[in-house]
């Protein structure tokens, strides 16, 4: 039996941090807001079954426009964020229908370069392990330092990886340990090290360097040129 596929894309960002008037989700690149460049790329996906955006009720109308524009008809919800990315999560997880069996994909919205290789190759993973994320080897010396950044320690960088997203996971190992982590006051600073917290195993697929997330304004000026080239497989 087919397994449905299900994305949660949280998007309760304020830009505050970014040095944005408004949240980088709704800056525009090559005429599109990020946001809008980050669900067509899942939404495109066949396999993928429903799309959930969690998002501050400010933005509702802007982002139920950028769906009525772009007939994005895998959009299902648009739901309240939290104040954490945690809290977002898990308001759209509790208003997902899900079956035991389904895959729930997580993707930062301001991730708008992801393949559809890359999406389908971590629904793929999550079927076979359950929990699956994609992962870029660390190339760069690691360092430890001090409160006052002196250096303590070399850390070996063998094994060791930036993680990024679509992060998946069965639907009843995220909705057990979402429901355990409140339990016990757990914040994760992914999806991830929340399932992890419980004991569960993540598999970690090759990720793509070119799927940033935006963060600073020099992101853009990227994210510009890789989206111009129009590669996506």
């Amino acid at each position: 039996m087919k397994r449905a596929v299900k994305v949660i894309i949280p998007a309760s960002g304020s830009g505050v941090r970014f040095g944005s008037k408004i949240p980088k989700q709704f800056l525009k690149i090559n005429g599109d807001e990020i946001l809008t460049h980050t669900v067509k790329k899942f939404h495109d996906v066949k396999g993928i079954d429903e799309i959930i955006i969690a998002a501050a009720p400010e933005n509702f109308i802007r982002i139920c426009s950028i769906i009525r524009k772009n007939n994005f008809i895998k959009v299902k919800k648009v739901v309240e964020g939290g104040k954490r990315r945690q809290d977002s999560v898990y308001n759209a997880l509790i208003n997902l229908d899900l079956g035991k069996k389904d895959i729930v994909l997580i993707h930062d919205a301001v991730r708008p370069l992801v393949s559809a290789k890359l999406i389908r190759e971590v629904i793929e993973a999550a079927d076979k392990f359950g929990c699956a994320v994609p992962g870029i080897a660390v190339s760069d010396t690691l360092k430890r330092t001090d409160k006052n950044f002196l250096i303590k320690e070399t850390i070996d960088r063998d094994g060791v990886v930036t993680v990024q997203t679509p992060q998946a996971f069965g639907s009843e190992i995220l909705q057990k340990c979402f429901l355990r982590s409140y339990k016990d006051g757990f914040t994760g600073t992914d999806e991830s090290s929340i399932v992890e917290k419980y004991g569960y195993k993540v598999k970690v697929i090759p990720g793509e360097k070119s799927n940033v997330k935006i963060t600073e304004r020099k992101d853009l000026g990227e994210a510009k040129r890789i989206l111009s080239e129009g590669s996506d497989s």
